[in-house]
């Protein structure tokens, strides 16, 4: 299964940008080490579920928040009197999810080598068209799992790479409904 999806991308960085995490995610991120990635939520003030997702921790200070739905104007105002940087890259970067049974064999045979060590909520760089594309390994699909992250304009061409490996293993894009029927099917 390979899916483009449609997740909003938050970039937030800065010198306050753990104590920011901190104080949104319903998660303790001082637990993130860099290279890792964790599932939470975050709540408004009252205490109501706003949305849940991934926060990946990418360096010390710079973090990738991805959900399904738009939260930037909260995230700002949640941010005041932090030295932090919050900005959408939803449009800046493209996310694409690799998902099932053999989609460690197509990054292999893509050449990503090294994505053998990634274990679950891993994260790392790896070479891809003169840039680099981050490869985590998670996704919500009950199965072997991994997400990808690209430059836009690096995105047609990670495609063209995962779609050529995959070939002889059936490879095939799916909509996002299919990858959210996968979800329930696995309980998540």
């Amino acid at each position: 299964l390979f899916d483009i999806s449609p997740m909003v991308k938050y970039r937030i960085e800065g010198p306050d940008a753990e104590a920011f995490c901190n104080k949104v995610a319903l998660r303790d991120v001082s637990k993130l080490k860099p290279g890792r990635v964790q599932y939470t939520a975050w709540c408004d003030d009252a205490g109501h579920v706003l949305d849940d997702g991934t926060l990946f921790r990418l360096l010390p200070t710079r973090f990738r928040l991805c959900s399904q739905e738009r939260h930037l104007p909260w995230l700002l105002d949640s941010a005041i009197g932090f030295d932090v940087e919050v900005e959408e890259e939803t449009e800046a970067v493209a996310g694409l999810a690799l998902q099932g049974p053999t989609s460690f064999a197509v990054l292999r045979e893509a050449g990503f080598a090294g994505v053998e060590r990634l274990k679950v909520f891993d994260l790392a760089e790896f070479p891809h068209e003169g840039g680099s594309v981050t490869i985590s390994r998670t996704g919500f699909t009950g199965d072997l799992g991994y997400e990808l992250f690209v430059s836009a304009e690096r995105a047609l061409s990670l495609w063209d790479r995962l779609m050529e490996a995959g070939e002889l293993r059936g490879i095939r894009a799916i909509g996002y409904t299919a990858l959210n029927r996968a979800r329930l099917e696995a309980g998540l």
